[in-house]
């Protein structure tokens, strides 16, 4: 019988601030896309907090020009509101989002990003933050 396996990071005895920083380290040197936004609240989209170097190799975008602004930012024509929509109803249940869809960069070329979206709450009481992970899918 498969048992899940446990993803958690696990550090003893290491200090919150050293933590802080190790973890702040590994996500701004990251080959994979990482982005952190606030929650949504009111039906409004949440805005970007954090974007690493990988995100603007991906995208083109600068950090500054997305900070503050909603991931809506790489949407476009093709990108598939089905896939928006069940991003939306796995965040509003508190699941951890994945899927694919088509984005656009800067330069308004079109790439399949894959992503996943997992939900961080500050206190009870639901998701503060959502931290995704993006990737160009592969090819096939």
């Amino acid at each position: 019988m498969d048992t899940p396996m446990d993803t958690s990071v696990d550090t003893p005895n290491l200090p919150d601030d050293l933590r802080h920083r190790l973890l702040q380290q590994a996500a701004d040197h990251a080959f994979h896309a990482i982005t952190i936004t606030r929650a949504a609240h009111e039906g409004e989209p949440g805005e970007i907090i954090y974007v690493n170097d990988a995100f603007t190799k991906l995208t083109g975008y600068a950090a500054k020009s997305v900070i503050g602004a909603t991931p809506g930012v790489l949407q476009g024509p093709k990108t598939e509101q089905d896939v928006l929509d069940r991003l939306g109803r796995k965040l509003d249940a508190g699941e951890v989002f994945h899927g694919q869809t088509i984005n656009y960069r800067n330069d308004g070329s079109e790439f399949m990003m894959e992503w996943k979206v997992i939900p961080v709450e500050e206190q009870q009481g639901g998701p503060d933050y959502y931290v995704a992970v993006q990737r160009e899918a592969p090819a096939g």
